[in-house]
């Protein structure tokens, strides 16, 4: 949780510094926007990095690289569901190679169960 908080602080410090070089005009710091910021901050991105090192320690880091594989399946799934997206043969197969990736990736991590004595 540690290094989650301090990489997400140090991305938020360089990206402050960057908008002020550039130039950016300064925020409307309200209370709605900064509650906003903290719950996008906080549930959104804070709870995706603990899940994602909780996935590294648990299943280790090729596991974990295929979580954003899945990404454009679900993006494509919600497009359809949420807004009426058609989707073509060549999209279903992307699909299609895609799963199978991810499923042959996750065939060697299965381990045998014990041996029972004859």
């Amino acid at each position: 949780m540690a290094l989650s908080a301090c990489q997400l602080l140090l991305a938020s410090a360089f990206l402050t510094a960057a908008l002020g070089i550039a130039g950016a005009p300064a925020p409307r710091l309200d209370a709605k926007v900064v509650a906003s910021i903290a719950v996008l901050g906080l549930l959104g991105t804070g709870l995706a990095y603990v899940l994602n090192y909780q996935i590294i320690v648990s299943d280790g880091a090729t596991v974990a690289s295929t979580v954003t594989y899945l990404l454009p399946v679900v993006a494509i799934i919600l497009g359809v569901i949420v807004l009426g997206e058609s989707v073509s043969g060549l999209t279903l197969a992307g699909i299609a190679l895609i799963l199978a990736g991810v499923a042959l990736t996750r065939k060697g991590d299965r381990k045998p169960g014990p041996v029972l004595p004859e």
